[in-house]
């Protein structure tokens, strides 16, 4: 059988593959081509959007993960679906100004997963000593795995487009559901 960890390291490169995939999409979409001499508001936007899903998330996710069996895992699950399903839509809108709420989606299902696997890893270690090495390993992991994902979304964006960039994202965060 998978032990608890390796499961939750290939949910968590999984998740970090669609999310490196994601960010070089953003860059070749409207995201990133707006004016920059208008620019000033949209720069506090994005700051208040960035800081916005803290505020979705506490609330929500917390108590979430306390009330339920096992809800630490079943967010983060929910949380890599919720994100293959916005990178499917964000496929036909990357062009049009839907794609602010979808990835505004994006932000608070990243948020909410990397809470609930901040509570879910101590469950799958035996010592504080193990707790430390796999937070470490998983961070590595994230790195490395972000470029797995980028590296694929920035020869197809290069080739089709940004949305062809998303689609790896979609493969990704859908692998990652399945793995969790």
């Amino acid at each position: 059988t998978v032990q608890p960890f390796t499961r939750l390291a290939r949910t968590h490169a999984g998740s970090a593959a669609g999310d490196g995939a994601v960010a070089i999409a953003l860059a070749g979409s409207l995201f990133f081509s707006l004016d920059y001499s208008a620019a000033r508001w949209r720069v506090v936007l994005y700051l208040v959007l960035t800081l916005l899903p803290f505020t979705v998330v506490a609330p929500l996710i917390g108590p979430a993960i306390d009330r339920l069996r096992g809800g630490a895992r079943w967010i983060m699950i929910g949380s890599c679906a919720v994100r293959a399903l916005m990178a499917l839509l964000m496929i036909a809108h990357i062009d049009t100004l839907l794609l602010f709420p979808e990835a505004f989606t994006m932000l608070v299902m990243g948020k909410g997963y990397q809470v609930a696997k901040s509570a879910y890893l101590p469950t799958v270690v035996h010592s504080d000593e193990q707790l430390v090495a796999s937070n470490s390993k998983l961070a590595v992991l994230s790195a490395v795995a972000a470029v797995a994902g980028g590296a694929p979304a920035t020869l197809l964006s290069k080739l089709g487009g940004a949305s062809w960039a998303v689609g790896v994202a979609v493969v990704w965060f859908a692998a990652a559901t399945v793995m969790g």
